[in-house]
């Protein structure tokens, strides 16, 4: 598996902001989107692979 180009690592903060905005659906599916993929990127959360 090749090297991560860019480690995301989100705030308790940001991740709660990620975390309303899927849950309400806040902004365009654009941003939602965006969020989900913040997410599942987090180094320190599921760290999904790029």
């Amino acid at each position: 598996m090749p090297q991560k180009k860019y480690t995301v690592r989100l705030t308790p903060e940001e991740r709660e902001v990620c975390r309303a905005t899927i849950r309400k659906l806040n902004g365009s599916s654009e941003r939602v989107r965006r969020a989900q993929i913040l997410l599942k990127a987090d180094a320190d959360g599921p760290g999904w692979t790029d």
